[in-house]
């Protein structure tokens, strides 16, 4: 028979050790970044821009990264200055901008996947794909959860 205390311990301590992995992942990618004048936000809008070769919108590159308009455009104007992105105008409307990558952040985004490779390998060390397949399962449900919570909360607002 399952022990009725420690079935309540694990999902706080499940909850604890999420935000501490993500912390700890955030640390160790801004440390390894640094060099580079990056830092994980940079890193996840060249990302984006790279799984989207024809550009972007503000808005909708603000929507997949989960952050307000304004941190975006202080984001995008430090890329821009490094010359690892450009704003093109929409040809059908003038107010509209996409980002896109520019020939000069290949290079750069081929060093961030590599990067993001040795940070995997070192945080993943010592796990069976059997292990991973479970987290990663369990991961997944947890991130559902979550998104049911959002789309709960929009649906009551509206």
């Amino acid at each position: 028979m399952e022990n009725l205390p420690d079935a309540e311990m694990y999902p706080k301590l499940l909850a604890r050790l999420i935000g501490e992995v993500s912390r700890a992942w955030r640390y160790e990618m801004n440390r390894a970044l640094r060099p580079l004048g990056l830092n994980l936000s940079m890193r996840q809008v060249l990302v984006q821009l790279q799984r989207n070769p024809g550009g972007l919108m503000q808005a909708e590159l603000a929507r997949n990264l989960g952050i307000e308009g304004p941190t975006l455009v202080r984001l995008l104007d430090k890329l821009e200055e490094k010359g690892w992105i450009a704003r093109i105008v929409a040809t059908d409307d003038r107010r509209r901008k996409y980002s896109v990558l520019t020939p000069k952040a290949a290079e750069q985004v081929r060093l961030l996947e590599s990067l993001s490779e040795d940070l995997r390998s070192s945080m993943m060390a010592g796990l069976t794909t059997q292990q991973l397949d479970q987290c990663s399962q369990a991961m997944t449900r947890i991130r559902d959860n979550l998104y049911g919570l959002q789309d709960g909360r929009t649906e009551n607002q509206e």
